[in-house]
């Protein structure tokens, strides 16, 4: 990300979101599917799309990039997304006057909010997303094309934040 420009590393935040946004999106799914036996819509706006996990992918990244270290850099994603999501379970409780998500009956779950299987799961999607993700879309924004990266970038920013607006106003 270090030899990029600003149009380069604003189109590799925006994709690296989304990526990390629908994958986090697939996993609610699975989970609710291998739960309960049955698809449900976990994600808060109407796009396939779990924007915490987006700002936490990225949120891990920042704080943790410069360790090299595999094992470190797990260990340490599980603590940090741990309390990531118990405060977030908070606000969004606070903000939304209802509860996202629950951990009622999982290993280890810390008033419902997280548990010992989820934060594992996290930190493996955090090496996922530092170790393929991000490398893989550096790879190919980086290679040129910069003004198709970047217009296609503020489109899918455009559509995301638009989703999000409509949501914010049914609340």
């Amino acid at each position: 990300m270090k030899n990029m420009n600003l149009k380069q590393r604003i189109s590799l935040l925006i994709f690296c979101f989304a990526a990390a946004a629908f994958g986090g999106w697939i996993y609610e799914e699975i989970c609710v599917y291998v739960l309960y036996g049955k698809l449900y819509n976990r994600g808060m706006l109407h796009l396939t799309l779990c924007p915490i996990y987006g700002f936490g992918a990225w949120g891990l990244y920042f704080l943790l990039h410069r360790i090299k270290s595999t094992p470190l850099f797990f260990l340490l994603s599980v603590l940090i997304a741990s309390a990531f999501e118990y405060a977030c379970s908070c606000l969004l409780e606070m903000l939304f006057h209802r509860s996202f998500w629950s951990y009622e009956g999982w290993l280890l779950s810390v008033n419902n909010r997280i548990s010992l299987i989820s934060s594992l799961i996290f930190g493996l999607l955090a090496v996922v997303f530092a170790k393929g993700i991000v490398p893989f879309f550096s790879k190919r924004i980086g290679r040129g094309r910069e003004t198709v990266w970047f217009a296609v970038s503020l489109v899918i920013f455009a559509v995301i934040a638009g989703d999000f607006l409509l949501v914010l106003r049914s609340y």
